[in-house]
């Protein structure tokens, strides 16, 4: 009897432990958010002020810049995915090469849906690897290429907060800012970059487990081990893949007109509002807001900006002028992918249909 009351002592005190820190968990989101809508509130005039007041012309020149920024990301997704169905190690024998018109019409599709559904960028990813499967990519070539296609279109962002985190960290730009955002920034960049490296080498001989292969462990922490297992299974052949299609010059003009049209688009928006920092701080400004947009809030809202501000006024912004800039700058960008991607979404509704009605390539579960 004492035995068992003491079990039950224990299992409430274990659960106990588990209410409260959840308790305090949500505890901890919702003061953060209140800290935040309280500091925007703090700011909205101002921030009004600055947005009512710009220069519509630097809009109006960011909507092109953006939209070749988009261009250059649809010429990024063809060069990936348009050859990966011509790689048999990949079993790509059971799907074919997407042309240029799928391709913008799949990714601006994708970027549309990510930026309005909950899930942000991981909804639009799911909706890819529907469609993907419709045209006969299998499984385990949607997990493949897709990782290619990560590590292509992050590549500049990863290289330029290194080269910028060093000369800005070492004076030899215009600007300053904290060490602890240009050395951190720099060394976690170089750590990224080589261990892609590594793994690109170690993907060019790599056999991974078969698809049904089940995760290694179990236990305590097993959800996190088995994700890092997941992660090093897909990534080796991906980042190899990913060192043979940089090859392609299409995938280079790709890989630099996407982030640099942005930049243009990112530079006006906040050129609308107030003068720009010098162009080393509006950069790194702007790649390391882009770090946010892996965090999955629909269109990164959020992560982006919240990087981005933050950086800016680091380098002196004002707090107000730097979130005005972004905002302006963000609803541009959402604009042209919104509207440009619903429009292209009914074509690939039709593209899928032909993908159904030839019956040669058939349909993989994603």
């Amino acid at each position: 009897m004492v035995g068992h009351l003491t079990s039950l002592m224990h299992k409430g005190h274990a659960i106990d432990r588990k209410a409260l820190k959840h308790l305090l968990g949500r505890v901890f989101v919702y003061v953060l958010m209140l800290l935040i809508v309280g500091a925007i509130i703090k700011l909205v005039p101002r921030i009004w002020k600055d947005v009512s007041e710009g220069d519509p012309l630097y809009v109006a020149l960011a909507i092109p810049f953006e939209i070749l920024s988009i261009a250059g990301y649809v010429l990024l997704f063809w060069a990936v995915y348009g050859a990966a169905a011509k790689r048999k190690d990949q079993g790509a024998d059971a799907a074919r090469p997407l042309t240029l018109k799928e391709s913008m019409q799949l990714t601006t599709s994708r970027l549309a849906l990510g930026d309005t559904l909950p899930g942000g960028g991981a909804s639009g990813f799911a909706v890819q690897f529907w469609a993907l499967s419709r045209a006969g990519f299998s499984a385990a070539q949607i997990s493949r290429t897709t990782t290619a296609f990560l590590v292509l279109s992050n590549t500049v962002m990863t290289v330029m907060i290194f080269v910028l985190g060093v000369l800005i960290g070492a004076g030899i730009t215009q600007g300053h800012l904290h060490p602890a955002i240009t050395w951190t920034s720099a060394g976690a960049a170089l750590a990224l970059i080589i261990t892609l490296l590594l793994f690109a080498k170690k993907g060019a001989h790599f056999e991974p487990p078969p698809p049904d292969a089940t995760p290694p462990y179990s236990g305590k922490h097993a959800k996190w081990r088995n994700m890092l297992w997941s992660v090093t299974v897909r990534l080796p052949p991906g980042a190899n893949d990913a060192m043979h299609i940089i090859r392609r010059p299409y995938a280079i003009i790709g890989m630099l007109a996407n982030p640099g049209f942005d930049f243009c688009a990112f530079y006006l928006g906040y050129a609308a509002v107030g003068d720009p920092l010098p162009l080393s701080i509006m950069l790194m400004a702007y790649f390391i807001g882009q770090v946010g947009s892996l965090i999955p809030l629909p269109g990164g809202i959020g992560g982006v900006q919240g990087l981005a501000i933050g950086v800016l006024i680091a380098g002196g912004a004002p707090g107000a002028t730097a979130t005005a800039g972004v905002l302006v700058w963000t609803g541009v960008a959402l604009g042209t992918q919104i509207v440009w991607g619903f429009w292209q979404y009914w074509g690939l509704r039709k593209s899928m249909k032909t993908w159904q009605a030839e019956g040669d390539h058939p349909s993989a579960t994603a």
